[in-house]
């Protein structure tokens, strides 16, 4: 015991000797990470251990003052170690958890930087403060998908009578941060009416970073409103609704096994996102078989005539 004290204090004389002695190397500060890949949800938070040491060069009493510094990161993304100082002794493991989060969510699936962290170490006496050299390692990041849609009808309720093509404008919007493919089809289809949505099919990029509006494609469902084969009357409502199926092109990795892992199955506001809109339709009006037509002969007429009468005059 006295002799661990009489070192302790030799090596005290000579630190405090040695002020301007800036070449001289007293330990390393060494780093290790639990990954090196990472990926980070829109919503979510990702850590990454570090695991961080001090290894004296020349004496291993003294411990060091250590500070976890993020040296680079992309612009998108928020890194906090935690703890970020602490005091670390020689050849001790101190465990640093790298906390990652999105702050900017107009960016596109699939991006992906690199996160740059530094470890430095001060000795506790004066002069030496810059004599331990640092340890650094670098992450790679990458932004997973996040899938959201909405369907925005401009006229969800519309009216016409017998025998008419009704047109439904609806927006697909794209509220994700990847390129989605929407499908659309009838959940509910309008009873006796004939429906046709075009294009059934559509693939909406997403937001970009400037952009002031959500990206859309616009679908028109066409409704052909019923008749009967005679003369008849009709005031009828009748309801449907259209699904929306998004999937995005992006991958998505999952850590699984102390690995990530690429997910090929689909997953609720990651991969796919489902939604539907309601419509309601009114078909009021008389029905007279074959009405059109008699309508075009009588104008046919009407337009002899009024001819004939130019001529005489």
């Amino acid at each position: 015991m006295f002799k661990k004290l009489f070192m302790m204090a030799f090596v005290g004389v000579i630190l405090l000797s040695v002020q301007g002695a800036s070449a001289i190397t007293w330990g390393t500060m060494e780093v290790t990470a639990s990954n090196s890949v990472a990926y980070v949800e829109r919503y979510g938070i990702q850590e990454v251990t570090l695991g961080i040491t001090y290894q004296p060069a020349i004496f291993g009493y003294l411990p060091v003052y250590a500070e976890v510094s993020v040296e680079n990161s992309p612009g998108w993304l928020t890194v906090i170690p935690s703890p970020q100082k602490f005091v670390l002794k020689p050849g001790v493991n101190k465990n640093v958890q790298l906390i990652m989060q999105v702050k900017e969510h107009d960016r596109q699936a699939g991006d992906s930087g690199t996160v740059e962290i530094a470890i430095r170490g001060k000795l506790v006496t004066g002069g030496v403060f810059r004599q331990i050299e640092e340890g650094k390692i670098s992450l790679l990041v990458g932004y997973n998908p996040y899938t959201e849609i909405a369907i925005s009808a401009l006229q969800p309720i519309e009216r016409t009578s017998p025998d008419r093509e009704l047109p439904f404008l609806v927006n697909i919007y794209n509220y994700g941060n990847s390129r989605v493919i929407v499908d659309l089809t009838a959940e509910k289809e309008p009873g006796d009416w004939r429906y046709v949505i075009s294009p059934s099919t559509v693939v909406i990029e997403p937001k970009q970073p400037g952009d002031d509006t959500f990206p859309y494609a616009t679908v028109t469902i066409t409704l052909t409103s019923p008749h009967g084969t005679v003369i008849s009357y009709h005031n009828d409502w009748e309801d449907f609704a259209i699904k929306a199926k998004a999937r995005s092109e992006a991958p998505y990795y999952e850590y699984q096994g102390g690995k990530w892992v690429r997910r090929t199955d689909e997953i609720d506001l990651v991969t796919k996102y489902e939604t539907t809109a309601y419509f309601m339709a009114k078909n009021k009006g008389f029905y007279v078989p074959g009405f059109d037509a008699i309508v075009m002969i009588a104008g046919i007429a009407i337009a002899g005539v009024l001819i004939a009468r130019k001529k005489k005059k």
